[in-house]
């Protein structure tokens, strides 16, 4: 089966458009609860400088004057400890988050793919990231967020979401998370018979990477641009003949040109696929202190989902139309 690697996929200028027609909108709402943030949390210092300096003058007044040093220190700190423990409260409120998230990065998404749900506060979990088996050493901290999937009519089943793996490694008698993966992480579920286990890897690593390393050996496509960039280990050589194909390559190779600073994971054990792809940031995350009104890092994040769907759709049919499967190359 060719998977189908063109998938309506929207260009830049369509999604400018939508941002013009649609998506200013949502943002512009999203904006005016930031502002808004921000301006409870400054009136709740505004508010407890007065509190303050009453309840100094109050105490005075009861205790007496030689007191006075003390107790402006005392009633400082309390007030500055509310005030702080109040604009933190005001600043982590879910308003603005839940506004930017529900309306703006959820819009994105599905103009992106209409057949994609979200759901933000959820993740790949690690089980199915450790089942992927493509990276070797242990899991200590797992976390992340900005969960996506979908299920197609002809049983295929994708899901992802930014992922931060770390494993802990001693040094100098402490321990320190040191890095596994950071970024965007795919498992797709496929309604077809795929047959033997397939690792494609960055350049410099090898199955001993790998968590169950010595199952697969080195096979060499022919296609020395590939080559250059990325390792491929299996087990059967039917595995690479079927699944590393041309239009996979180019994906791959279309996003080390893209952002050569990414690194690309895939691995596929029968019906199930995982691809990962590293991404220096966090991607969907808005911050308070900064406006929303650039509209250039929503194009950026348009782009790094554009193209991670574009290489799902490289490495399985997401057109979601049931097709015969096609005869399997004998091993």
């Amino acid at each position: 089966m060719q998977p189908n690697l063109y998938y309506d996929m929207k260009t830049l200028e369509e999604f400018r458009r939508f941002f013009a027609e649609e998506l200013s909108k949502e943002l512009a709402a999203a904006e005016n609860a930031r502002k808004s943030t921000i301006l409870k949390g400054v009136l709740v210092w505004v508010a407890a400088i007065p509190i303050t300096v009453l309840a100094v003058w109050a105490s005075a007044s009861f205790m007496g004057k030689e007191y006075l040093i003390p107790l402006i220190i005392l009633n400082g700190l309390v007030f500055f400890f509310l005030a702080y423990m109040l604009w933190r409260e005001v600043l982590s409120s879910r308003r603005f988050y839940n506004l930017f998230k529900g309306r703006v990065i959820e819009g994105i998404i599905r103009y992106i793919d209409g057949r994609l749900h979200y759901i933000p506060h959820r993740a790949i979990p690690v089980s199915t990231f450790v089942k992927s088996r493509l990276f070797g050493k242990p899991v200590h901290k797992y976390e992340g967020d900005d969960y996506c999937f979908m299920q197609l009519e002809n049983g295929t089943i994708v899901e992802f979401s930014e992922v931060h793996a770390f494993s802990l490694v001693k040094e100098n008698n402490q321990r320190r998370p040191e890095p596994i993966f950071e970024g965007l992480f795919a498992h797709i579920k496929t309604g077809e018979g795929r047959v033997g286990d397939l690792y494609i890897l960055p350049k410099g690593l090898s199955d001993a990477d790998l968590q169950q390393p010595g199952r697969v050996q080195a096979f060499t496509p022919d296609h020395s641009e590939f080559t250059e960039h990325f390792v491929v280990y299996a087990n059967s050589g039917a595995a690479v003949r079927r699944y590393l194909t041309p239009s996979l390559i180019q994906a791959f190779l279309d996003l080390r040109a893209q952002h050569p600073d990414r690194l690309l994971y895939y691995a596929s054990h029968g019906s199930e696929i995982y691809v990962g792809m590293t991404v220096g940031k966090h991607l969907f995350e808005p911050n308070v202190w900064q406006s929303l009104a650039d509209v250039h890092s929503l194009e950026a994040f348009f782009v790094d989902l554009s193209t991670f769907m574009r290489v799902l759709g490289s490495v399985a049919d997401l057109s979601g139309q049931p097709q015969a499967s096609e005869p399997q190359p004998a091993a």
